[in-house]
Formats: structure tokens, C-alpha cells, sequence
């Protein structure tokens, strides 16, 4: 199984109780596709960058979830169909730690330029002659 992290946003009108029971079915979702949740963090009520589907902000929830390979396909299809839920974003957790980690590349003398002192005068720089 992989892992993978779900973060989605949640229409603003609903209650405590509600939402509760919204995050209870995705996490039923989940299981009944064969996967877990591993962690699960409500971040509360916070604006959108942009209006979406006239609402201006949004409850939002993130899980990390270990699923199965065929389970993704199925649990953003129903997460399409929530009408609760405004935006969904699940991506794979393996790829979004490889894609943070850049490659460190070494820094020689060679590939570095470094500016001019009184001891190594620049060299002159031919100007362009100005053509009449």
C-alpha cells in the first residue's frame, strides 16, 4: 500500500455535527476501499484564495492514508460526487517528498565567479562601437 495525503475543503455553512459526520464518511471511504487513515488534522475555517462555487471560505481537512493501488481512482470519484465537499486534492505522498527533495549540487571554484579585488584587476571590456 501507499501513501498518500487527502487535504479537502468543506462548504462554510455547515455545523460542528455535520462536519464531524462528513470527516467520519471520507474516513469510511477510505476503509472501505481496503485503506487506513494514518493521521487526520481538521484545520478549521480559513478564506479561499478565490471564490469557488460562491463561497469565500471553507472548512478544511487533511489525512495522510495508506491505500491500495486501486482504491485512489475510486475515492476521488465519490469526493466528486460529495456535494459537501467544494475541493479535493489527494496526491501521493512518496512523490510529494521527492519532488521537495532537490538534488544538492556541489559548489567548486571553478563554477563560482567572484568579484574583482585590488589584487586581480578586471580586465577591460570591449564596448560595442556605435554604428552611424
Amino acid at each position: 500500500m501507499r501513501t498518500y495525503e487527502l487535504t479537502y475543503i468543506v462548504k462554510p455553512d455547515l455545523d460542528d455535527r455535520s462536519l464531524a459526520a462528513l470527516i467520519e464518511r471520507v474516513s469510511g471511504m477510505v476503509t472501505a476501499d481496503g485503506g487506513t487513515v494514518l493521521k487526520l488534522d481538521r484545520w478549521g475555517l480559513r478564506p479561499l484564495s478565490y471564490p469557488i462555487r460562491r463561497y469565500r471560505e471553507g472548512h478544511y481537512v487533511f489525512a495522510l492514508l495508506a491505500l491500495p493501488a486501486a482504491a485512489p481512482g475510486r475515492l476521488e470519484q465519490r469526493l466528486r460526487l460529495t456535494e459537501d465537499i467544494i475541493r479535493h486534492l489527494l496526491v501521493r505522498a512518496d512523490e510529494a517528498e521527492d519532488t521537495a527533495e532537490a538534488p544538492s549540487q556541489e559548489v567548486t571554484s571553478e563554477s563560482v565567479s567572484l568579484p574583482a579585488t585590488e589584487d586581480s584587476p578586471v580586465p577591460p571590456v570591449d564596448e560595442p562601437s556605435a554604428v552611424a
